[in-house]
């Protein structure tokens, strides 16, 4: 199956790839600003709605998603230099924190959207190693400053949800709206 996938992430693209999808990428661009009183569920899942309908299409279905770390109720982006990813991995150490991933699927004008929500515990993190970790591993691109996929797991003591949820797109959930969104279609238009 085609799809278009509303994102730069490489690892988006990897995982619907391992999926067995043929994805073209489309990244949009909104102001992901968060809105005054707006919790981060709401959030990754307006933005993932947003970046779904930004996105120039044609028959093909479109994913799109967002992915926010959250600590103590509040998200954590990608880090704007180095020096903001090492005090999110210090925040981070030691402490439980969650991934949320809003993920939305569109097709035409119908749109299907879910919220994922993974728990990670870090270990207690040495200054020397974060500062390893960032010396040899990208992280401005990464919500929380951090890849389990790059170095990372050996951060985490525990987790509970999908890992690759955790990597920046739930999967198993992503392809259920994908089919759901395609079975409907398909039901819509065999009853004109």
């Amino acid at each position: 199956m085609e799809i278009i996938l509303a994102s730069r992430s490489p690892r988006r693209l990897q995982l619907l790839q391992a999926a067995g999808l043929a994805v073209e990428t489309r990244p949009s661009h909104i102001d992901e600003t968060p809105r005054p009183d707006e919790s981060v569920e709401t959030l990754v899942s307006r933005l993932a709605r947003e970046k779904a309908l930004a996105c120039p299409v044609g028959h093909c279905p479109v994913i799109a998603a967002d992915t926010l770390v959250v600590l103590d109720g509040k998200p954590i982006g990608q880090p704007a230099d180095l020096a903001e990813a090492r005090c999110m991995l210090l925040q981070l150490s030691g402490r439980q924190h969650h991934v949320l991933t809003g993920v939305c699927v569109r097709l035409d004008s119908r749109l299907l959207e879910d919220c994922v929500s993974t728990t990670v515990r870090f270990r207690a993190l040495q200054p020397q190693e974060i500062d390893c970790y960032l010396a040899h591993n990208d992280v401005l691109d990464k919500a929380g400053a951090y890849a389990i996929q790059q170095g990372a797991a050996g951060f985490i003591e525990a987790i509970d949800g999908p890992l690759d949820n955790v990597i920046g797109l739930p999967t198993r959930t992503t392809l259920r709206l994908l089919e759901q969104i395609c079975q409907d279609s398909e039901s819509k238009g065999q009853s004109l």
